[in-house]
């Protein structure tokens, strides 16, 4: 049987709403990650539009607790408004802190069409929107010069600059950055629909791996094939490609209970309606609820989940799903 890694998405947002101390949902739960034998932990990322503790100063606080986990983001939302060169700096910092444990997972974020909450935060950092893919596009490329390279200069559409040394370096010679998408949404890209294929092609050709979510196992099934396709077509080892599903979970053996609070969690942290999406995009129930869930997407090719609790209580969720989802995995 092909080994199944998971990982634990924090509660970054959920802290900030639920009233719950950011020791004990994030320091402490990080902990018994570790002692449980995930893979790692991973923490969303959103300035304005979606708050919650930022990312970077988490995990360095989730690196000098933990030993072996890997410190990933799921996703790095704020990528477009953030300078790369100083992103370049604050990451590198973090994969020293870490001795290496570092997975950069970017992304475009919510589209700014899909309410005010998301133009304003595109309007404050004075950012058109329509620059996203570019911004994405360029800042991977400014990051891996400057990670690798002293006296870096760079000519693009949006980022110019001449003779840049970055200190420090990150520990990993090839520091991994993922990218998070979801090409079957036609929101994802700003304007008009974005061509399906082009968000394929944008994976492959500058990233080292592939995050989704809100999918159903075959659409999974189909989207890793194209996926790997264009990594190949740009010349990276499919068999090392990485890909990964975040999903969500709450486990009570009240069916009922559990999809109320999955309900409940999610529309206080998207502030919209959940119930068409949730039967599609959470695991809800008992142990064989969940684990029937999770079966079939293993079967569809997902080898690495980060899981996410859609509950208030997050400590009793991870051990329960620890104890009893986890083993029949591994």
């Amino acid at each position: 049987m092909r080994k199944i890694t998971f990982g634990i998405v924090l509660p970054t947002r959920g802290v900030l709403f639920s009233g719950a101390d950011p020791r004990k949902d994030v320091i402490a739960l990080s902990k018994m990650a570790e002692e449980y034998g995930y893979d790692g932990v991973w923490a969303g990322d959103s300035i304005l539009a979606k708050p919650r503790l930022d990312s970077i100063v988490v995990l360095s606080a989730v690196a000098g607790a933990t030993e072996k986990l890997k410190l990933g983001t799921s996703c790095f939302a704020s990528f477009p408004l953030r300078h790369p060169i100083l992103l370049a700096y604050q990451w590198a910092t973090l994969d020293q802190l870490s001795s290496g444990r570092t997975i950069l997972v970017v992304c475009q974020g919510t589209p700014t069409q899909h309410g005010p909450i998301y133009r304003n935060e595109y309007d404050a950092f004075g950012i058109p929107p329509k620059e996203k893919v570019a911004r994405i596009e360029e800042g991977i490329e400014i990051m891996r010069k400057v990670w690798k390279e002293d006296n870096v200069s760079y000519e693009g559409k949006i980022f110019k600059f001449k003779n840049v040394t970055v200190q420090p370096k990150p520990v990993q010679r090839d520091c991994p950055i993922w990218i998070a998408s979801n090409p079957r949404s036609t929101g994802e890209l700003e304007g008009p629909p974005g061509n399906i294929e082009a968000n394929f092609d944008r994976v492959g050709k500058y990233a080292d791996g592939w995050m989704t979510t809100m999918v159903t196992p075959e659409e999974y099934k189909e989207d890793l094939q194209k996926v790997l396709f264009y990594a190949g077509k740009y010349g990276k080892d499919r068999s090392k490609f990485k890909a990964s599903l975040y999903y969500n979970v709450n486990m009570n053996e009240d069916k009922g209970k559990a999809s109320s609070e999955s309900a409940d969690f999610l529309e206080k942290y998207y502030r919209e309606d959940p119930s068409g999406i949730l039967d599609k995009w959470v695991a809800f129930g008992n142990r064989n609820d969940v684990i029937k869930k999770l079966e079939s997407f293993v079967e569809a090719g997902v080898q690495d989940f980060n899981i996410r609790f859609v509950a208030w209580d997050q400590i009793t969720q991870l051990k329960k799903f620890s104890t009893e989802v986890l083993p029949s995995f591994n």
